[in-house]
């Protein structure tokens, strides 16, 4: 008796197995879990870039900005030290526009921009960021190597140091709010 029990059971999932083969459910499922890896794909693209446009200041979405180069009466100095700083902490790798330094009179927030071309790496500071650590790198397709993850935490060294000059001249952001002020 068990043997044919076993004997219908065998005979039940040969059949299973051909009708399967026949009805080519396989494939869909193939398919199925490839159009839900691409939509997963597609959906952390598409997240990972409203995080960088909502982490990322520009003029367009906090007003008017106070640009501040090394010719910027008044704080021109500030500007040539922080690069310099940075330039020490990081290296010569770094590229820092003339208007890499920027204050957003509307958020009360100064923003240092820059790059870094040999590991397709774009950073922000930001001074008032609300998590209190406003570090952000933004790349595309860094590949994780000794030199790069070096490069990473002098970075975070680097926004450190520009973060604790800044505290200690305590009067900075006034300063600017001041000057923006005026200038209305």
């Amino acid at each position: 008796m068990a043997k044919d029990f076993t004997r219908e059971m065998i005979k039940t999932i040969r059949e299973n197995v051909e009708k399967t083969k026949a009805s080519k459910v396989a494939p869909l499922i193939i398919e199925e879990k490839e159009q839900r890896e691409d939509n997963f794909l597609t959906r952390a693209k598409i997240l990972m870039e409203e995080a960088e446009k909502k982490n990322t200041f520009n003029d367009d979405k906090h007003g008017k900005a106070f640009r501040i180069t090394k010719k910027t009466p008044q704080f021109g100095d500030v500007r040539t030290s922080q690069e310099e700083a940075l330039l020490k902490t990081v290296g010569e790798q770094i590229k820092l526009d003339d208007d890499s330094l920027v204050y957003y009179p509307d958020a009360d927030d100064l923003v240092f921009n820059g790059a870094i071309p040999s590991m397709n790496t774009t950073f922000q500071f930001r001074l008032n960021d609300p998590s209190g650590r406003g570090c952000y790198l933004f790349c595309d397709g860094l590949q994780m190597t000794d030199e790069n993850s070096r490069n990473i935490g002098k970075i975070l060294d680097g926004f450190l140091n520009w973060r604790q000059t800044l505290i200690q001249d305590g009067d900075l952001m006034d300063k600017l709010k001041k000057v923006v002020d005026r200038n209305k």
